[in-house]
């Protein structure tokens, strides 16, 4: 499976590409905080994310919350945007992460749409829109066998900023929506590429902050930082590296930001003629890496609010529960490891917690709560109430609860608060890492009296959900 992919042209903040990773805490990792070496903390990682362990969903217990089902796959859309790790090794030794390269920009700034720009990456663009510019300035949508589907060159490899953006069905067709967001504001702005950019780089923007991020976070923090974001003391951490460049923090890329994977479903609707396709389906082509059968264009009323009269999925609780084809993922996306253990996802999350040296979620809220968050170091995560935690080993169980990983202690602290949203301590990891990038690089947060254009959304707030009914020509 390809997950590699470039770097972007110096735009915006993208002159930060290649830059490190960091950590947005100065803590001890919880293995370190209990004494466990790398064999113990696997052995920790099985019991709560191997197959059949803690949080293997296995009886179908996690409940659908309000949130669309196509949010899961715009956050992965995000994610792709700011961070690609090529070298961290899931069974390596531990990892400075100020020395791990991140490979993409620490920006919102749609590289995965734009790549280098027209100059740089004229396959991305349409030639016959170039006119008598020196360049191009629409991307190219489809191809030969489906209009609708991405761009691809005679191997049926993906034309895109971002190959990764093609790795399963859903995402490769958000992918479209962006590369037609780009046309139609393109022709609304008189074919001025530049302008066209950034415009939808705002909107883009804007729906992460505005839309997504207010839908998943904690309401309370989320209250608490945008009242903030004018004051020159936000952010309350320097998330930059030693060059003094933004950088994505550990805590961010390998746990917070993760919690995307709790709301995965089982099935998906795609259209009405295949109203319930499973996430790993070979016919449907839902892995990716692949031409997209006409048959299988996604409708996005069935995923998102885009039409007054159908009702979208949802998606799973934010919760300690994967969804059990998380725990078995399939040769073209893991290869065929030795290690059973290694084709679950909460296992790999896990394991790559202690590669990175994460902290545990008791110390990084007691950092939270050092810096000014309304955040309880003290939360009771009621790890009793978790079917089979009274199970495993007493010993375990006490290190683990005083030392939570991280990624389990996210999921964790939103379950109990019922999993529509995140806790507190991870809703303040994603608002620090997002509004550092959106204050520090060009964006709609610099630019002063941007707003929203009325075309997309009209009079209400913008959603996601405008900008793919606008993109597909509603």
């Amino acid at each position: 499976m390809t997950t590699h992919h470039g770097t972007t042209k110096a735009i915006g903040c993208s002159h930060m590409r290649l830059g490190n990773f960091c950590k947005m805490f100065n803590t001890s990792s919880w293995a370190d905080d209990i004494g466990a070496d790398r064999d113990e903390a696997e052995a920790f990682a099985k019991l709560l994310g191997g197959e059949g362990g803690v949080m293997d969903d296995q009886q179908g217990a996690s409940r659908e919350i309000p949130l669309p089902s196509g949010y899961t796959f715009f956050a992965q859309f995000v994610d792709h945007d700011i961070t690609l790790d090529t070298e961290s090794d899931l069974h390596g030794s531990t990892q400075d992460p100020t020395k791990l390269p991140n490979m993409r920009s620490a920006s919102l700034d749609l590289d995965c749409v734009y790549g280098f720009g027209p100059e740089v990456s004229p396959h991305l663009y349409d030639e016959e829109s170039k006119g008598n510019r020196d360049f191009a300035s629409a991307l190219l949508v489809g191809n030969a066998a489906n209009p609708d589907d991405l761009p691809r060159n005679a191997q049926g490899r993906a034309l895109i900023g971002d190959p990764r953006n093609d790795e399963n069905l859903f995402v490769s067709q958000l992918q479209l929506v962006f590369l037609r967001f780009h046309n139609r504001r393109l022709k609304d702005l008189d074919g001025d590429f530049s302008r066209a950019r950034t415009d939808c780089r705002n909107h883009y923007q804007y729906v992460v902050l505005n839309d997504l991020l207010a839908r998943i976070c904690d309401a309370k923090i989320y209250e608490f930082v945008r009242g903030r974001l004018r004051d020159e003391t936000y952010p309350l951490f320097e998330i930059v590296d030693a060059c003094g460049r933004i950088c994505i923090p550990v805590e961010f890329s390998g746990a917070a930001y993760r919690f995307g994977h709790s709301l995965v479903r089982t099935h998906y609707p795609v259209n009405e003629a295949h109203r319930r396709v499973e996430i790993f389906d070979e016919e449907a082509g839902t892995l990716g890496f692949r031409q997209v059968d006409p048959a299988f264009a996604v409708d996005w009323s069935l995923l998102l609010p885009t039409s007054e009269t159908v009702e979208p999925t949802r998606a799973h609780a934010i919760d300690h529960l994967l969804t059990s084809e998380l725990f078995a993922l399939p040769k073209p996306v893991v290869g065929e490891p030795e290690d059973h253990n290694d084709r679950s996802l909460a296992f790999r999350n896990l394991l790559r917690g202690y590669v990175l040296g994460l902290p545990s979620g008791q110390a990084a809220a007691r950092a939270l709560a050092e810096a000014g968050y309304p955040s309880n170091p003290d939360q009771d995560l009621a790890f009793a109430d978790i079917p089979g935690w009274t199970n495993l080993p007493q010993l375990e169980r006490a290190r683990l609860e005083e030392h939570t990983p991280l990624f389990f202690y996210i999921l964790r602290e939103a379950g109990v608060r019922g999993g529509d949203r995140l806790g507190p301590v991870a809703s303040a990891i994603l608002l620090e890492t997002f509004c550092t990038m959106l204050l520090r690089c060009d964006s709609y947060l610099t630019t002063p009296g941007w707003t929203p254009d009325s075309k997309i959304a009209g009079d209400s707030p913008l959603t996601l959900a405008d900008i793919v009914r606008y993109a597909n020509g509603g």
